[in-house]
């Protein structure tokens, strides 16, 4: 089992069995699979209606509202959990379009079950530390289409390690009400830390005196990746989940396939007319 990090106590793992609830074996990405229900899966509901501001100073409150509902702690619907997904955008050429992509893979083995990708407009201005208002409205389209439900979902981004504690992962890990972890591959607001340089090191990221998330080593010798809870998950157990799933790659499985999804999907449509919903 991966080590807490510094300061944070572990993820009880009296829940989870001696060997963890993810396999350390193989990944498999390639050949995702159509859309359709899987044996035992929940349907996904509509999530909460996006609140898209009419400038950045409203984008700004809005923020600080949804990131006092944050739920700091583990809070799972099931646990371990069945499916995890992994959330992603890519940008079109032109900086017009977005395409969001969520892809779903079973535990414990970490098999793609579900992908669902979805192209809008960017109808936001790039504003660092307000990435959700302008990839959050494709990506929760995205989720919407899916027939399984995950328990737990990865963001490409920051949760609570964030200049107001409100990144993507935990604005629409609120939105959502779901566990959320966010993973990105720098900081934001803060300076760069090192951890250890063997897989499984961690390093406290300290933001207003307080540990907000941690640089992770996944794996020995690559850079390492911020990780933060973004809704319903400690620190720890969103770290030890990321390691986890990382099995073979800097970032986790999830991520990993979600970021390839959004880019092919962006391929798909620039280059052979795709349409506005889509799934491989």
């Amino acid at each position: 089992m991966p080590s807490a990090p510094h300061g944070i106590s572990p993820v009880r793992m009296r829940q989870t069995g001696r060997k963890g609830i993810f396999s350390q074996g193989k990944a498999t990405g390639g050949g995702l699979p159509p859309p359709g229900p899987t044996p035992d899966g929940d349907s996904v509901g509509p999530c909460e209606e996006f609140p898209f501001p009419s400038s950045v100073e409203a984008a700004r409150l809005i923020q600080r509202e949804i990131g006092s509902r944050i739920i700091r702690e583990d809070a799972f619907t099931r646990f371990p959990p069945r499916y995890v997904a992994g959330a992603d955008a890519a940008y079109s050429r032109d900086g017009t379009r977005v395409y969001g992509a969520v892809v779903v893979l079973r535990c414990p083995d970490l098999v793609v079950v579900e992908a669902q990708c979805v192209e809008l407009p960017i109808r936001f201005p790039y504003v660092p530390g307000l990435f959700a208002f302008r990839e959050g409205p494709v990506l929760l389209d995205a989720w919407e289409q899916l027939r399984t439900m995950p328990d737990l979902v990865i963001f490409h981004g920051h949760g609570t390690a964030h200049p107001v504690g409100c990144g993507l992962a935990t604005h629409l890990g609120v939105l959502l009400d779901v566990p959320a972890i966010g993973v990105a591959g720098k900081p934001l607001g803060t300076a760069a830390v090192a951890p250890g340089e063997f897989r499984g090191a961690t390093y406290p990221v300290i933001i207003r005196g307080r540990p907000a998330g941690c640089a992770v080593r996944t794996r020995t010798g690559a850079r390492e990746v911020y990780v933060s809870p973004g809704n319903r998950i400690s620190l720890a157990t969103a770290v030890w989940v990321v390691l986890a799933t990382a099995t073979r790659y800097r970032m986790p499985e999830p991520l990993r396939i979600a970021h390839r999804h959004a880019v092919e999907c962006r391929a798909a449509g620039e280059g052979r007319g795709w349409s506005r919903e889509s799934s491989s």
